[in-house]
């Protein structure tokens, strides 16, 4: 069972125009695509936020019982593995997984193979190895990437690299303080509701304006990658 189960209800609740962002995003770049895969789901927080945004109905694909049983109480078709899907998909789009899978590259391959020709692929990941904390290690996650590296998997996977950049300038500066300066139990616990509700509100909207003038192509706490089969 996934370790993480209660930062992702907090992540759902707390953390709205957040979650929101991410797919408007990624919807931006899958438009288009009737039928879409949320390749590693968590609770299907992306999956109800996609539907609403764009009206398609996105399936899912979880590996985690607990996590799978409620995304299908949501009303979402919910595959347990790569091995249980018989169709192929427009688009796919994976938010905060990769780095959770030791074999990062062959899970982008199974994902390459779900996809239609022509598909397209969104990516989001924890961005920067300085920033790996205990808290990074307590949810289970291998990485925190960097551009170069995450290209490269993508690319050796079989897909064409279209964009891939820097989400969160400001929450890179916030989660190194938080996570790595002030350590001790701050560093191995997700910030608490009043301080998730102050990011989503006034932090993280000045964060992706200050992404949009430049800092999109020098830091940020997240990477955001494009690509085509």
């Amino acid at each position: 069972m996934y370790s993480g189960f209660p930062e992702l209800l907090a992540v759902e609740e707390h953390l709205p125009g957040y979650n929101a962002y991410i797919v408007r995003r990624m919807a931006q770049y899958l438009a288009g695509g009737k039928s879409v895969l949320d390749f590693g789901a968590g609770i299907g927080t992306l999956a109800i936020a996609w539907e609403k945004q764009t009206g398609i109905k996105p399936e899912c694909l979880e590996v985690d019982t607990r996590q799978r049983q409620m995304i299908v109480e949501r009303g979402f078709t919910c595959y347990p593995s790569t091995e249980a899907v018989r169709k192929r998909f427009a688009g796919i789009y994976s938010s905060n997984v990769l780095e959770h899978i030791e074999d990062d590259l062959g899970a982008l391959k199974q994902v390459r193979s779900l996809l239609a020709e022509g598909g397209l692929l969104a990516v989001f990941v924890p961005a920067f190895m300085s920033l790996f904390s205990a808290f990074d290690s307590s949810l289970g996650h291998y990485r925190r990437y960097a551009r170069a590296e995450l290209i490269e998997k993508v690319r050796s996977a079989g897909f064409q690299v279209v964009l891939c950049e820097y989400v969160d300038c400001l929450g890179f500066y916030a989660w190194f303080l938080k996570m790595k300066l002030l350590r001790g139990n701050a560093g191995v616990k997700l910030p608490n509701a009043t301080e998730l509700r102050f990011y989503d509100r006034w932090i993280f909207p000045a964060s992706t304006l200050l992404d949009r003038l430049l800092m999109r192509r020098v830091v940020g706490k997240n990477l955001l990658l494009f690509a085509k089969r």
